[in-house]
């Protein structure tokens, strides 16, 4: 299974652009971008999607390199993950 910066990179390479044109593109910060390249995990559920909606793959296909057909996908679990977010957000107001 590969990481999610070796599929950027290589999804970067095989488009031809460079990782300023992607950011451009998607309008997420450069930094941003080079940090996960460099092996930085990413921190923004919304920013990962904007990743695998510019190259028109599945979350699963960015994230882990899974193509397979009846593997679930993460998009499935999408308001689940909100849902687990929210109620981080909600347990640190409570403090």
């Amino acid at each position: 299974m590969n990481t999610f910066k070796d599929n950027l990179k290589h999804l970067v390479k095989n488009e031809g652009i460079t990782m300023a044109q992607l950011a451009r593109a998607t309008k997420i910060a450069p930094q941003t971008i080079n940090n996960w390249v460099a092996g930085q995990e990413p921190r923004s559920f919304n920013q990962v999607k904007k990743i695998a909606d510019y190259f028109e793959i599945t979350l699963d296909e960015l994230c882990f390199g899974v193509k397979e057909e009846g593997i679930e996908k993460i998009q499935e679990y999408t308001e689940e993950i909100n849902a687990g977010i929210f109620e981080v957000v909600l347990r640190r107001i409570k403090k």
